[in-house]
């Protein structure tokens, strides 16, 4: 079972503030992407399934996470993502939700977890050199496509990448 960009960069949103270690919107976007990546490179089933990661200019980029938390800009996220629940009211605040991962999934979890305590002492700049250098799925799709901008990266580069790095 999937779950949504937002749900999984919730997740990693509440493992730093229990560690009171500041996350940017750069490294939860790339914490979302390298966690989608060796889950899909592991068990072949995308970890996020609501949207396609993809290559934008500078990286790998999950749009709904983009745009939850560029506000921030380089600055530590202050609050979890949200999702509109109710369509005819969006104006009122019971209307939105927190995506989480289920707390009955505690396989997702303790992978979550070992992504977090694997990465999370990275920068941003050195989790985005990690997930768009030569030969990942990032630098793949950009050459393929052109000059489409924003092309999605297809979830079989992304499980070959890091089924090879696996197997290494």
């Amino acid at each position: 079972m999937g779950y949504t960009a937002k749900a999984v960069a919730n997740y990693f949103y509440d493992l730093s503030q229990k560690d009171k270690k500041p996350i940017t919107p750069l490294q939860m976007q790339k914490l979302v992407y390298i966690a989608h990546g060796w889950h899909l490179g592991i068990t072949g089933q995308p970890l996020v399934d609501d949207e396609y990661a993809e290559a934008w200019e500078f990286g790998p980029v999950f749009p709904s996470l983009y745009h939850e938390f560029k506000h921030f800009r380089g600055n530590p996220i202050k609050h979890p993502a949200e999702e509109l629940r109710d369509w005819e009211h969006p104006l009122d605040d019971k209307s939105y939700i927190k995506p989480n991962v289920e707390e009955n999934d505690e396989d997702l979890r303790g992978f979550l977890n070992q992504i977090w305590e694997v990465y999370n002492k990275y920068s941003g700049r050195k989790l985005s050199a990690m997930s768009h250098g030569k030969g990942t799925p990032w630098s793949t799709t950009r050459e393929r496509e052109g000059k489409i901008r924003n092309a999605s990266i297809r979830n079989k580069d992304i499980e070959t990448f890091y089924r090879a790095r696996l197997e290494k």
